[in-house]
This record gives C-alpha cells, structure tokens and sequence, in this order.
C-alpha cells in the first residue's frame, strides 16, 4: 500500500498526539456518551466520513466510489441520485484549474504528467485536510477541544491545524504570510461550531481533483454535532479572482469512532524519499521496468 512507503519514524516529542488529549476524557463523560446522551458543543473525538464524496463538493467526477459505480469497478453506492454541479469559475480560475493534473481521479490523463502537491510531500493544507479524501480506515479526522484552542488532526500525512477560540479577530490579509493551514477562528452560534480563515499558500489545491484557489481565499467552516455519533460540515470559500460566487461544499458526514480513537497512533508521514521511490516504481508507469 502506497501509505506504508510513507511511513517514517519521528521523535515523539515533535509531533501532537491526538491520543495523549484524547484520554484526558472523564469516565463520567464516557458514561454518558453510552446512554447516547452528548453535548453538542463537544466535537473532539474521531470522525470517520461516511458520505460518499472525498472531495471538496459534489462536482461533477468528484466522488471516487459513484466514480468506481460508473466504471463497473464497485458495487453500486447507496445513493445514484447525486445532485453534482460545476464549479462556479471566472476564466482566470478555469485556466488555473486546467493546469493542475491530477495522479488518480476522472481527470487523469497520464500519471507522469501530473502535478499534485502530494506527489512532491507538500502539506494538503486546507481545506483538503478536511475532505477525508483518503479511502478506507484512513478517511478520518479527530478533533481535540481546549478552553481556548481546537486541534483538528489528520491521519493521513500526520498533519495538525489550530483553530483559536480564545476570542482573537482574524489578523488582515495584509499583515501575514501565508500558510499551509491558513489562521483560523472558531465561536459557536447556537449548536453550530464556525471556523473563518484566511491567509493560505496558493501552492495547495482544495481537493485531490485539482481545485484551485489564490493567497486570497477566505474559508467558512460549519460544523454541527447532530447525534452523539454524527457530525455534519459545510464549507464555503470565497475567493472573487478564481471563483465568480461563493463555493459550497457538499454536506460531508462523519461517524464517531469510539474504538478506533483508542488504536496506536500509525504515524503516516509523507517522506520524500519514499514518495519519489513509489513515483519511480509505480506512478510514473515504470511497472516491470
């Protein structure tokens, strides 16, 4: 499997774990969370997707498994009826998007040629790191509150972001540099959790189909915690040079996963190394060679 060629070993003092946070939960928390009692302004935990699409919204092409129906390679998915739309392009944002060529997906063309930020062990950044993109065990995210911050972790690449809550304002676009993860904050309206960012590096795409964006970009999270199990997110970007409204994502669902949250932590790393030699051996059509 291509995350085993990722694989590399790191102090563990470099790295957050979303395990040392998570077993400061209280035994009468867990009490509670049996009985199917929750508080919805208690996201931590870890969320596996269960929506189909693993991508940034319902586009066209953008679910891999109603991709693999079509294909005639998977089972036929609980749901055909997808509404799926295009993205809302100027002319600037769909030649941008023309230029980035994906490995994998509807829109490949050849492996070699594709120009993917992963394929080179960038950061996904976000909002990809939200899109549970990854089949299988890996299409997860855990979430740690703190009094005044929240943790979102990634699996998938060992990737952490922050968003504060400690009632800071958003700094203006002008006075940072752009991040891989942007700067975020988060406050509660009602049940629902909403996160604004702002201040991304253009470099990363929204989704593994190629989506782009500019340093520009503005980022709306909404998250609710529906059951004690489910939680739903929304997301919307606005980003006027690229995209001539705002962008809506598809509402993506997640399970919570008790039992899962309890595993040793896989430390999937993107190593560069690794990721050229299965560039080499596999993407880059070299098979046999």
């Amino acid at each position: 499997m291509r995350q085993r060629l990722a694989i590399s070993v790191i102090s563990a003092g470099v790295f957050f774990s979303p395990l040392l946070f998570a077993q400061t939960a209280s035994k009468e928390k867990t009490a509670k969370d049996q009985t199917g009692a929750f508080d919805p302004h208690d996201l931590s935990g870890k969320w596996n997707r269960v929506s189909p699409f693993q991508t940034y919204s319902n586009v066209p092409g953008g679910a891999n498994e109603l991709q693999a129906y079509i294909l005639g390679q998977a089972p036929a998915p609980q749901k055909l009826d997808v509404e799926t739309a295009e993205a809302p392009f100027t002319a600037e944002g769909k030649a941008k998007f023309d230029k980035n060529i994906p490995s994998y997906g509807r829109r490949i063309t050849a492996p070699m040629l594709g120009n993917d930020p992963q394929a080179m062990c960038d950061p996904w950044g976000v909002p990809r790191m939200l899109n549970g993109q990854v089949a299988g065990p890996h299409a997860t995210i855990e979430m740690v509150q703190l009094p005044d911050r929240m943790f979102t972790f990634s699996q998938w690449h060992h990737d952490y972001r922050v968003v504060w809550t400690d009632g800071r304002q958003l700094p203006k676009l002008d006075e940072v540099e752009p991040r891989w993860n942007g700067y975020s904050v988060g406050k509660w309206e009602g049940n629902t959790f909403v996160v604004n960012s702002l201040g991304f590096d253009e470099r990363t795409w929204l989704d593994h189909n190629g989506y782009p964006h500019t340093d520009q970009m503005r980022l709306e999270e909404r998250y609710r915690r529906l059951d004690a199990d489910t939680l739903e997110l929304v997301e919307t970007i606005t980003d006027p040079q690229y995209y001539s409204k705002p962008f809506r994502s598809d509402t993506k669902i997640w399970k919570l996963d008790r039992e899962g949250g309890k595993t040793w932590d896989e430390q999937i790393y993107c190593v560069p190394s690794e990721e050229f030699k299965f560039n080499k051996l596999i993407r880059d059509g070299n098979v046999g060679k």
